[in-house]
């Protein structure tokens, strides 16, 4: 695999350049979106048939599958499961990215669909939402800015994009991403709704079908 890296290198300085402007931003926040600053030539680049091979290799011997979607306008890295099972996440991170799976399934079945599949939204609607959620399974509220925190963290993962907030209706627009439908997929949210509806899972971990990067980093500078 080095070989090829060096023989793109060696044929095209430039393109092996974006590949690896590609490859870390996936490492870094497991997706990238056409949409989002710089990102449109990196997945431009992983559009090319030989370099999403050269790119989907590299991953797939660290346990991850390259998913390329040109239609949604992304790009990101998901685990393989039998090779290093589920990574897991807090109870509140999985709720709040099963709020947005919700809400991004209500915009498109009320046909409210914007570019790349996305669906918009607003940081106050989003919050009600959430309170009437976990008000039903009989869970503690966080507070708007712990809210707007775990929020912020799938802005930064590409998942959703958070747009300039309003001062003056101290509200801000939201962008849900149809590559939500993927991270959160069919078996995670059965799960889900199967666990908010008995709601015995107060203190819980729940595994979850994406890479949690965040985790990743910490125990590589460990």
């Amino acid at each position: 695999m080095l070989s090829e890296f060096q023989t793109l290198e060696a044929r095209d300085p430039r393109r092996m350049h974006r590949v690896t402007q590609a490859i870390s931003q996936l490492l870094r926040h497991q997706f990238l979106h056409v949409q989002d600053r710089g990102s449109s030539a990196l997945l431009e680049v992983l559009l090319r048939p030989d370099v999403e091979r050269l790119v989907a290799d590299y991953f797939e011997v660290a346990g991850y599958r390259l998913v390329v979607r040109e239609s949604e306008g992304w790009a990101g890295i998901l685990p393989d499961t039998e090779q290093i099972g589920h990574p897991r996440m807090r109870i509140d991170e999985t709720l709040v990215l099963l709020l947005f799976r919700r809400l991004w399934e209500e915009g498109i079945q009320e046909g409210d669909v914007e570019r790349y599949g996305s669906v918009m939204v607003t940081l106050n609607a989003a919050y009600d939402a959430y309170q009437d959620m976990v008000a039903r399974a009989r869970r503690a509220t966080l507070g708007i800015n712990e809210f707007k925190a775990l929020v912020t963290a799938l802005d930064r993962r590409a998942i959703i994009h958070m747009g300039d907030i309003d001062d003056e209706l101290e509200d801000m627009p939201i962008t849900i991403r149809a590559l939500i439908a993927t991270v959160a997929g069919e078996e995670f949210m059965a799960h889900l709704e199967q666990l908010l509806a008995g709601g015995d899972y107060q203190e819980s971990e729940t595994e979850e079908p994406v890479i949690d990067l965040d985790d990743a980093d910490e125990e590589e500078v460990a």
